[in-house]
């Protein structure tokens, strides 16, 4: 009867857990990627609290609270004309800083909302995990110390620097750049160059700039009694990541764990209107799309003509996720739309090619429907996606900005006569789908795993408890040089010395000879 009384304890701890998540950034294509975990946990019995500008609003979710901040949060980015600074043409100190910026008046905003105050300065809110997206600047994970309870950081992409840094993750430079850079791999000698120039440049800022402000910020609102926050980030129990392939392969510690298609669905049937459309498509069909950050209806007129001039002598079916209802000098080939579910489009026979903007979620949404891509990068990690994609044989790169139309419809047609990219495209998705549990599985059990243990101490690695100078190995290489210094000056002094007494020696015995 003990051992009865004691399993339905420990299940009602670990099945009936309070879980917040914080998931600040309003970019759909980052939500959409959260959504499915934290309906998850909430189908398993977990009582569910989310901040997100994108709720799921599921009335069978019965488990589920969902606090929308869209209000608050989608305005940011537009006033403070967060995309200008994030093109792929920008440097990237500034796309660290203008995102660390973004992030500081997000932060700010969802922490004074009173909803929000209401939860973290409730004493009799009691949650067993908080849930939090690691984008880039860790200000919200003092949310987590503020309700003494432990965090995972669910990322929609791969690790920011600063990340790795507090997870005592190896980062070599030599290797390894930031998601903002396309240097990854066997670099050249420019590439490690810089790579290593942005390494040092970034532990500068992050040390003394980033990590300075959020702590400001989090105590402003959460309490000065707070530990600093950069102490708070190095107790993150898990750092899950978006898709470990595309990305170059690295040793991780145990509390960073990789994951794969994690917000792909099962094809469900099309609108009857869209469904008829592709089904008559017999030549093929081209699916533009620009994804939820980079709008089409946005783009310069001459990058629209050009895709309209080739678009229009291509003898396939065009269809565009374009968000105006009207696009002046329409191909009559072109069929567009403001919304398209994409990863049941790309699911369709008839689909050939994907021309897209080269996001993390739609290179996977493609990649698990087997259609090869032009990828036509425009901000963030979208350059160094497609320039994987093309490493790999699935995908050819162009460059918007100098496009032409003879480019845009030779790699349009490159890539559907040729059929090497299928071909391709289909061995990544083996590769990607071959794993011991679906990676919604995975991530679940591990969030699960944090509150069955009440976090991941025994895990830590302990680089991320090194200090930046004792990690580069700086007093080290100090030691080694004072070492070699001192040495190199006493030989000096000894050889001097002998050398003086030589001397002195030679002109004595030459005076006796003279006397």
């Amino acid at each position: 009867m003990k051992v009865l009384l004691t399993f339905s304890l420990i299940w009602t701890t670990v099945n009936c857990a309070r879980i917040l998540g914080i998931f600040h950034m309003p970019s759909y294509s980052h939500q959409v990627v959260f959504q499915p975990i934290w309906r998850e946990l909430s189908l398993r019995g977990h009582q569910v609290t989310v901040l997100t500008a994108h709720p799921l609003k599921d009335p069978s979710l019965v488990n589920l609270t969902e606090i929308d901040v869209s209000a608050i949060n989608v305005p940011i980015p537009k006033r403070m004309n967060f995309m200008q600074y994030i093109v792929k043409e920008q440097p990237i100190h500034v796309k660290v800083k203008k995102t660390l910026e973004l992030n500081y008046a997000i932060s700010e905003a969802l922490l004074s909302d009173k909803r929000f105050i209401d939860i973290y300065n409730n004493s009799n809110s009691k949650f067993d995990l908080v849930l939090v997206q690691p984008y880039i600047a860790p200000t919200l994970y003092a949310v987590a110390t503020k309700l003494e309870a432990p965090f995972v950081g669910v990322s929609s992409f791969g690790g920011f620097i600063g990340a790795y840094y507090a997870m005592g993750n190896p980062h070599p430079p030599s290797l390894y750049s930031d998601i903002f850079l396309p240097y990854h791999g066997r670099m050249t000698f420019s590439e490690r160059f810089r790579s290593t120039l942005y390494y040092l440049w970034s532990r500068y800022y992050w040390t003394f700039h980033a990590l300075p402000k959020c702590d400001q910020i989090a105590k402003k609102y959460l309490g000065q009694d707070l530990p600093y926050i950069g102490d708070i980030e190095k107790n993150m129990s898990l750092l899950l990541l978006s898709n470990p392939i595309l990305y170059e392969r690295r040793p991780n510690v145990p509390t960073v764990i990789d994951l794969e298609m994690l917000h792909v669905k099962p094809v469900k049937p099309l609108p009857t209107d869209l469904k008829q459309f592709l089904d008559n498509a017999k030549e093929g069909v081209i699916y533009f799309s620009l994804g939820s950050n980079v709008l089409s209806a946005g783009l310069s007129e001459n990058l629209k003509k050009v895709l309209m001039e080739a678009f229009s002598e291509l003898p396939y079916k065009i269809l565009w996720k374009f968000e105006d209802d009207k696009l002046p000098g329409k191909p009559k080939n072109v069929e567009i739309r403001k919304w398209l579910p994409q990863q049941d489009v790309l699911a369709h026979s008839n689909v050939k090619v994907f021309l897209t903007q080269s996001g993390l979620q739609s290179i996977e949404e493609a990649i698990s429907r087997g259609v090869p891509m032009v990828g036509m990068p425009f901000i963030s990690d979208q350059a160094w996606n497609i320039r994987r994609l093309v490493e790999e044989g699935a995908a050819v790169g162009l460059e918007h900005s100098t496009l032409t139309k003879e480019e845009l419809k030779s790699a349009l047609l490159e890539v559907i006569n040729n059929p090497t990219y299928k071909e391709n495209v289909l061995r990544l998705q083996k590769v990607w789908s071959d794993q011991p549990m679906p990676a919604l599985e995975r991530a679940v059990w591990w969030i699960e795993y944090v509150i069955r243990h009440k976090g991941t101490r025994h895990l830590r690695s302990p680089t991320a408890d090194v200090t930046w100078f004792e990690y580069l190995l700086v007093d080290v290489i100090l030691a080694i040089l004072s070492a070699i210094t001192l040495v190199l000056f006493i030989l000096y002094k000894m050889i001097k010395f002998t050398f003086r007494k030589s001397t002195v020696e030679q002109k004595k015995a030459k005076k006796g000879k003279q006397s």
